[in-house]
Parts: structure tokens; C-alpha cells; sequence
């Protein structure tokens, strides 16, 4: 498989910086797990891309998340990358070369992690998994977060793409939303509360037609956060790190829910290096 194959992805600042956090939490995530050997512990790359980026900075090349946690010490007892695109799933094996501890799967995320990977990464199997979810936009389900909180045994990074968010589904007017962002968007929060953070009704609004308000990103990822915890069964969802643009606009917010007190005072010192 030759870089010819597929076109590897430009990331900007925000996007190095988050694989240097993931990298760190990894570490400290394992080292975690040194008095409990009988555990095993898992990492999966729900979005893993080939295992390498182009800087958008430099335009030199930057390792992906899966060639960083295959490098993190000590090492976890298996790893699991999924991405739809055949091309990078092939430069990713040419990568892990033959290591009997690493599958890679070329398919869709939620299917393969609410069908095959998640039932089986359960608080009772004696299993743990550190779990990064970094979809390109609105490219993932309710299902397989809630499958990740109630499992009772699953550390989860998630990339809450507010910009693709504002672009596709949360508009100032929401009867102009297309159906096909109100579809993305129910299947990403796993129905349509959002709407309920999203908008408040106008005090101005008219006699007989209300007006619906836009909420601030802030409130919407604060809804979230709760949906998290509430639903989703997370015990410790820490307040998310905004990712920043060139342009100072925020691009997502990366949360880390965890079931863990440890692992929210581990990424809060981390995210605080950050802020």
C-alpha cells in the first residue's frame, strides 16, 4: 500500500494538540493499570484514519492516534482501529505491521463498535478500554455512546463537533433546517431533546406565532455533558476543552467521560496545560 492509495488528512494546530492529550491521558491510563495486571485493558480508534496526518502548519508529516498508542508504555493488551476508508485501514496494517494484539476493521464505527467490540468491553468480563471517538463532522450514533457509559468499564474521548453542528443542523431559524441535518442530529444525541437546549422561545416573541431563540454553543455542550452523565451513565464527565481554530473560532469541544474520580482529576490537569 503506497501513500498514492488514499489522500492522508490535513489537520490544523487544534488537531495536533488533541492527539498530544489523547497520547498523554494514554499513558497515564495504563500506568493506572500496573497494580491490576488481571485487568486487561483495550484501546479503540473509532475514526482511526491511516496513522498519520500532514501538518496543515508545516505541511510535514504527524502521527496519528493509533501509531501513538501503540507506542505508549506500558502497553495496552490489544487495540482496535476502525475506519470506513478501505486506503487508510491498508496503510494502517502496512503500519501495525503483524502484531497478534492489533485488529483493524474497514467498516462503519457504530456499527462495529455496537455490534462486535462494545458488548464484549463490560465492568464484569474483568476488561477496560480507553475509547477515542474522533468523528470528521456528525458521523456517529447515540447508540454507541450509551453502549460505552453503561458498560461500566470504558474510558471515552469524544470530538463534539459544534462547528458541523451550526452548519448542518442547529440554525438561527430551525424551520429552515434540512431534513437530512435534523436526521444527523437526532442520531448523534439519540433524539431530538437537543432541540430543547439548542432554542429557547423569544420573551419577545408575538401574540400568536413564537419565536425561537439560537442558544449559545456553551449551553448546548452543557446539555450534553448532563445527557452524559444522566443517560448515558457516565460518573465523571468533566467540564470539555474547547478546540480553537486559526481563527479563534471554536471547531468542537473534547469531552472525556469516565467512570473514574481519577480520570477526571488526571484530564482536568491535563486539559488545564491547554486551556
Amino acid at each position: 500500500m503506497t501513500r498514492d492509495s488514499f489522500e492522508f488528512d490535513e489537520i490544523g494546530v487544534w488537531s495536533e494538540l488533541k492527539l498530544e492529550i489523547v497520547e498523554k491521558y494514554g499513558s497515564a491510563y495504563t500506568r493506572a493499570f500496573k497494580k491490576k495486571p488481571s485487568l486487561k485493558k483495550y484501546y479503540i480508534d473509532g475514526f482511526s484514519g491511516p496513522g498519520a496526518h500532514v501538518s496543515r502548519r508545516d505541511r510535514v508529516m504527524v502521527e496519528g492516534s493509533p501509531a501513538r498508542a501503540l507506542k505508549v508504555s506500558p502497553p495496552f493488551d490489544g487495540y482496535y482501529f476502525i475506519d470506513l476508508n478501505p486506503g487508510k485501514t491498508d496503510y494502517l496494517r502496512s503500519i501495525c505491521g503483524n502484531r497478534d494484539d492489533v485488529q483493524i476493521f474497514t467498516g462503519d464505527c457504530t456499527e462495529v463498535l455496537t455490534k462486535q467490540l462494545l458488548p464484549k468491553i463490560q465492568y464484569n468480563n474483568y476488561n477496560r478500554a480507553l475509547c477515542l471517538l474522533d468523528p470528521y463532522a456528525l458521523h456517529l450514533e447515540w447508540e454507541v455512546m450509551l453502549q460505552a457509559g453503561q458498560s461500566k468499564a470504558v474510558d471515552m474521548f469524544l470530538n463534539f463537533p459544534v462547528m458541523d453542528m451550526n452548519r448542518n443542523a442547529i440554525w438561527k431559524d430551525p424551520d429552515k433546517v434540512p431534513p437530512s441535518g435534523l436526521e444527523r442530529m437526532n442520531k448523534f444525541w439519540g433524539d431530538d431533546s437537543w432541540k430543547q437546549a439548542a432554542y429557547a422561545e423569544s420573551p419577545q416573541g408575538g401574540l400568536f406565532r413564537r419565536e425561537m431563540v439560537k442558544q449559545s454553543n456553551l449551553q448546548i455542550v452543557t446539555a450534553f455533558r448532563k445527557r452524559l452523565k444522566e443517560v448515558a451513565g457516565f460518573g465523571f464527565v468533566p467540564e470539555p476543552l474547547p478546540m480553537k481554530n486559526s481563527s479563534n473560532a471554536i471547531v468542537y469541544y473534547l469531552f472525556l467521560a469516565s467512570q473514574k474520580s481519577v480520570a477526571e482529576r488526571i484530564i482536568t490537569d491535563i486539559f488545564k496545560k491547554y486551556r
